[in-house]
């Protein structure tokens, strides 16, 4: 399998792995205290919209040309990373 193949396969993991994580957490907020709930709602909604964010840059790159191959991936990659780093810090701060 090719390099790019592979690539698009992680990707495609990612955004399937972290669409579940978020539906969970969604699920969490009925569990929250009724102060808290509003803000972990709207905590959910932002990161469902980065990784809406994340799917469209997957989408991009299955469309890239092998010339834009790259530029597309760097954004991909930039967007993987906001939704993995806000995905964890939202996860912590409502432990």
């Amino acid at each position: 399998m090719e390099k790019r193949d592979l690539y698009l396969e992680k990707i495609n993991a990612q955004v399937e792995q972290y669409s579940a994580k978020l539906a969970e957490m969604r699920g969490k907020a009925a569990e929250v205290n009724v102060d808290m709930k509003l803000e972990y709602l709207k905590q959910v909604e932002k990161l469902e919209g980065k990784r809406d964010g994340l799917k469209e840059k997957y989408e991009q790159l299955v469309k890239a040309t092998e010339s834009s191959w790259e530029d597309v991936k760097e954004g991909t990659e930039k967007a993987w990373n906001e939704l993995k780093e806000s995905v964890a810090k939202a996860t912590d701060h409502f432990k």
